[in-house]
């Protein structure tokens, strides 16, 4: 089978990952696999290490740029035409619209996972309106959407995007034993944590999706300020937050980390994880999280809900509400045995429902089922 993955990837996150994780487990089935994405260095160089056919398309930019985005499409529909998939696999809005453009005109079958709906919570209504019926308009040329979790499939529903049989749910899976196994001994010498000194943790890009601002105004709400938080990864608003610490009184319990690889060290060196998103669709940090047994403090958005059951593996609070986020903080910091019950639980429902061969199994039955393997 000859596959083309399609993604925007203008920056390192859950959807590249999940792309670079399909691109090896389909090279070790010993199938032929494309990559057009824009130039992230880590997918680049994962890619490369795969040796896949890569078409770099630095034309793939987040924001909405009509000269840009039109060269964008021109390269999608060239390597299309060039590497002749029995398959594209299209993933993020972007590269959503131009691989099913160009496989309509081209007549390739095409699939698209929506890794969270860009018409999904925290948009205006009319913005929403519009980007569902251009999703709808979409998916009249596409054979499959994955839906990476239950709320995102009733979400298109809703909004009519397909009927329900051209919809299927894939939760995202991670591999277990990197966290597992995982040693956080030197991140908590590096950190200059002290003896039982609690550690929050967030893996998370600095965008406003993810509303590091809630976060931070509930840090500043903690009593006695005996922690310390630890922000993981890069992002448009790191500068501001950084600003935004000092203002709060913050800058000795928050530690800025940049883009890390060592994700599995720092959260088994941590104590508590903490997700505050305005959306979502299902967050592989969380799900990383419980792979290392750790305990749950996220938003009660998108799939989350999908992920942490409230009062068992963690807590759901509602988005912006720094005093609710507190409040669930303070009562894991106060009790070790409830962060060891919630994490163990935690780690328990990730091993049974979100590991990686599970996800990668899935979809390439889904696959098979289109191209008839």
């Amino acid at each position: 089978m000859r596959v083309l993955y399609v993604i925007t990837a203008a920056e390192w996150g859950g959807a590249p990952l999940h792309v670079l994780q399909l691109m090896e487990y389909m090279t070790k089935k010993g199938h032929e696999v494309g990559l057009v994405a824009a130039p992230e260095p880590r997918l680049m160089e994962g890619a490369k290490a795969l040796e896949v056919k890569i078409f770099p398309n630095p034309h793939f930019v987040r924001p909405v740029r009509p000269w840009k985005d039109f060269r964008a499409l021109w390269r999608v529909f060239g390597a299309i035409r060039q590497f002749k998939p029995d398959l594209v696999s299209a993933h993020s809005t972007k590269a959503g619209f131009a691989a099913r453009f160009s496989c309509a005109v081209l007549r390739v079958p095409v699939i698209f996972t929506a890794h969270g709906w860009a018409f999904t919570e925290g948009k205006n209504s009319l913005a929403r309106y519009l980007l569902a019926l251009a999703e709808r308009l979409a998916s009249k040329v596409t054979k499959k959407i994955i839906c990476v979790s239950e709320h995102d499939k009733e979400l298109a529903l809703r909004f009519r995007v397909a009927p329900e049989q051209k919809l299927i749910v894939i939760h995202n899976g991670m591999e277990p034993s990197l966290y597992i196994n995982a040693d956080g001994s030197q991140i908590r010498s590096e950190l200059g944590l002290k003896g039982n000194e609690i550690l929050i943790t967030m893996v998370a890009r600095f965008v406003p999706q993810k509303d590091h601002d809630t976060l931070l105004q509930s840090l500043s709400l903690l009593p006695g300020r005996k922690f310390k938080a630890a922000l993981v990864g890069g992002g448009e608003r790191e500068a501001f937050f950084r600003k935004k610490v000092g203002e709060l009184g913050l800058g000795d319990n928050v530690i800025f980390l940049g883009e890390r690889r060592d994700v599995p060290q720092i959260l088994a060196a941590s104590d508590i994880f903490v997700l505050s998103s305005n959306w979502e669709g299902l967050p592989r940090s969380i799900i990383e999280a419980m792979m290392a047994g750790l305990p749950v403090v996220a938003t009660e958005v998108g799939g989350v809900p999908e992920l942490v059951e409230d009062g068992v593996t963690g807590f759901l609070v509602p988005p912006k509400d720094p005093d609710a986020l507190a409040e669930a903080l303070q009562k894991l910091i106060a009790d070790p045995e409830l962060r060891r019950r919630m994490g163990q639980a935690g780690r328990e429902k990730a091993l049974r429902e979100f590991t990686l061969d599970r996800m990668l199994g899935e979809t390439e039955r889904v696959y098979n089922g289109i191209t008839n393997r």
